[in-house]
C-alpha cells in the first residue's frame, strides 16, 4: 500500500505550487506562432482598454505565477532541447487519447478534472513536464543505473484487519487467512485469480493484484523491503504485516523495465520532491542565477522572491548567521581562556 504524502509540487509539466494557468491558449510561441496584441486592445468614446488594464484585472499574483512558469519553461527548453523529441511526445499523447475514445472524449474527461483544459494544453503540459523531469533528475543526480535498481513491478493480495466490522477479521484471523492463501498459491492456485477473489485492496484486486511500477519510497517500509528482496516472479513465503493488514507480495516480470526508464525517473523525482520540497526552491534559485534572470516589474519580482525563493534565501541567511554565531562563540571561548 502506498504511503500518504503531501501533493506533489511539480504537476504535469506545470508548477503545482504556482497553481497558474487558466486553460486558455497562451500568446507565447508554442509552435503555432505568436500573437501580437499591441498595447491598446479596444477604443470607445469612453476611453481605451490597454494590455495593462487586462493585466491589472488579472492581478499581480496570477501574472507573477505565469511569468515565473514561462521563464522556467523557456530556460529548461533551452537547456534540454537536444534531449527531448517533441514529435514523439505528441504521438504518445495521441495514442493515449485514442484509448479514451478520441480527442473529443479525452477533452470532455479532462474538463471535469481541470475546467478549460484542451487537448493542445495537455500536449504542451506533457512536453513541459518532460523538460522539468530532466532538470530534476539531473539536480537529484538520478542515474540510469540507480533508477533501474530502485524500481520493481509489484503485485499483492491484502488481507485486512478490521475487528470493528461485523464480518471483519481479527489480527490473528487475518494472518491465518493470509497463510492459507499462500499455501493455496504454492499448491498451484493462480496468484491473479486469488487476488481478484480474496484481496481487500479493491484497486489492485480488479487488476489481479498488480500495482504496476513501484519505486523506492512509494510504499510503506515493510511492503517495500519485502518486495525488493524478492527475485523476479517470486512471492513472499510468509505474510508481510503493515498498518493495512497482511500482504502476500509478488515481484513481477521486469524484462522490459528499461523501457520504463523515464517513468521510473519521474516517479523518483516526485518522491524526492515530497521528501524535501524546500530543496526545489534552491534548485530554482540556482537556475535563475545561472541564466541571469531579471524580473523587470518590481511587484512581480517581489512576489516571486517571497513565494518561490524565500526558503532558499532564508537557508543562505541561516547559514551565514550560524557561521557568525560560531565565530562569536569561538571569540568568547578565546576570551574566557585568557
Amino acid at each position: 500500500m502506498k504511503k500518504k504524502v503531501m501533493p506533489v509540487l511539480i504537476g504535469l509539466g506545470l508548477l503545482g505550487l504556482a497553481g497558474c494557468g487558466n486553460g486558455e491558449e497562451s500568446s507565447s510561441d508554442n509552435g503555432n506562432g505568436e500573437t501580437e496584441y499591441g498595447e491598446v486592445l479596444a477604443t470607445s468614446d469612453a476611453g481605451e482598454i490597454t494590455v495593462d488594464d487586462i493585466l491589472n484585472e488579472m492581478g499581480t499574483t496570477q501574472i507573477a505565477n505565469q511569468t515565473f512558469q514561462l521563464v522556467l519553461d523557456q530556460i529548461l527548453q533551452d537547456r534540454y532541447s537536444d534531449e527531448v523529441d517533441e514529435d514523439e511526445i505528441h504521438e504518445q499523447v495521441d495514442a493515449e487519447m485514442e484509448q479514451y475514445g478520441g480527442e473529443e472524449q479525452f477533452e470532455m474527461m479532462m474538463a471535469q478534472q481541470q475546467p478549460g483544459m484542451t487537448a493542445d494544453n495537455y500536449r504542451e503540459q506533457r512536453i513541459a513536464s518532460t523538460y522539468h523531469d530532466l532538470f530534476f533528475a539531473e539536480k537529484f543526480d538520478i542515474s540510469d543505473e540507480e533508477a533501474m535498481e530502485n524500481a520493481a513491478e509489484g503485485a499483492h493480495i491484502l488481507v485486512a484487519v478490521d475487528e470493528d466490522e461485523e464480518d471483519g477479521l481479527s489480527d490473528e484471523e487475518a494472518e491465518e487467512k493470509a497463510e492459507d492463501l499462500i499455501s493455496e498459491i504454492e499448491d498451484g492456485a493462480d496468484f491473479g485469480e486469488v487476488a481478484e477473489e480474496e484481496s481487500d485492496d479493491p484497486g489492485s484486486a480488479a487488476n489481479q493484484g498488480a500495482l504496476g511500477l513501484v519505486t523506492e519510497g512509494q510504499m510503506v517500509p515493510e511492503f517495500e523491503e519485502a518486495l525488493f528482496e524478492l527475485e523476479t516472479g517470486e512471492m513472499t513465503s510468509e505474510p508481510v504485516e503493515s498498518d493495512f493488514g497482511y500482504h502476500i507480495i509478488q515481484r513481477g516480470d521486469e524484462e522490459d523495465l528499461d523501457e520504463e526508464l523515464e517513468t521510473i525517473k519521474s516517479q523518483m523525482v516526485n518522491q524526492r520532491i515530497q521528501e524535501d520540497p524546500g530543496q526545489v526552491l534552491t534548485f530554482y534559485q540556482e537556475l535563475l542565477d545561472e541564466y541571469n534572470v531579471s524580473f523587470e516589474n518590481d511587484e512581480i519580482e517581489s512576489y516571486i522572491e517571497e513565494t518561490y525563493l524565500a526558503d532558499s534565501e532564508e537557508t543562505d541567511d541561516g547559514e551565514e548567521e550560524s557561521a557568525a554565531d560560531s565565530e562569536e562563540n569561538e571569540t568568547e571561548d578565546d576570551d574566557s581562556e585568557e
